[in-house]
């Protein structure tokens, strides 16, 4: 559920965001989140790196290595 999305973006590396911003923007669909029957809004731990882009918690690079983190050879 939405209400997790702040710990769950500083707990993956990412600047902390407030929930009501947060809030706003799912209902805005400024991110990829999903509003259950009961009026409950949710989103996917897979869509943090895109959650935070939109919401301007990381910079570019920083979004891009989360998306494609190096393969180092060992």
């Amino acid at each position: 559920p939405l209400p997790t999305l702040p710990d769950a973006l500083i707990a993956a590396g990412y600047k902390p965001a407030p929930y009501r911003a947060l809030w706003h923007a799912a209902v805005d669909r400024r991110f990829p989140a999903t509003r259950a029957q009961n009026g409950r809004w949710a989103y996917e731990l897979a869509d943090l790196p895109a959650i935070a882009e939109a919401m301007g918690l990381a910079d570019a690079q920083t979004a891009q290595e989360r998306r494609n983190p190096p393969h180092w050879d060992t």
